[in-house]
C-alpha cells in the first residue's frame, strides 16, 4: 500500500494548478473592494451629528434622573 501512495504522490508531484489570474490582478482586485468598503463608510461620517435632535429642544434629562418633576418647589 505504502508503494501505491508513493506512486500517487510522485505523479501529482509533477501536475501544478495554474491560477485563473495573474498574482498581481488578485491585488488590484481585493484593493478596489477593500476601496469600496472604504468608500461606503466614509459616507455615513457625521450621520449622527447631523441626525441629532438640537440641543435646546432636548430637555434636561439629566437633571430628572435625579429628582424627579416638581420635587424641587
Amino acid at each position: 500500500m505504502s508503494d501505491r501512495v508513493l506512486s500517487v504522490a510522485l505523479t501529482a508531484e509533477g501536475t501544478v494548478r495554474e491560477l485563473p489570474l495573474p498574482h498581481i490582478a488578485f491585488f488590484f482586485i481585493t484593493f478596489g473592494l477593500f476601496l469600496a468598503a472604504l468608500g461606503a463608510t466614509w459616507s455615513f461620517r457625521n450621520t449622527a451629528y447631523k441626525l441629532q435632535a438640537p440641543r435646546g429642544a432636548q430637555p434636561d434629562t439629566h437633571r430628572e434622573a435625579i429628582e424627579p418633576p416638581g420635587a424641587h418647589h
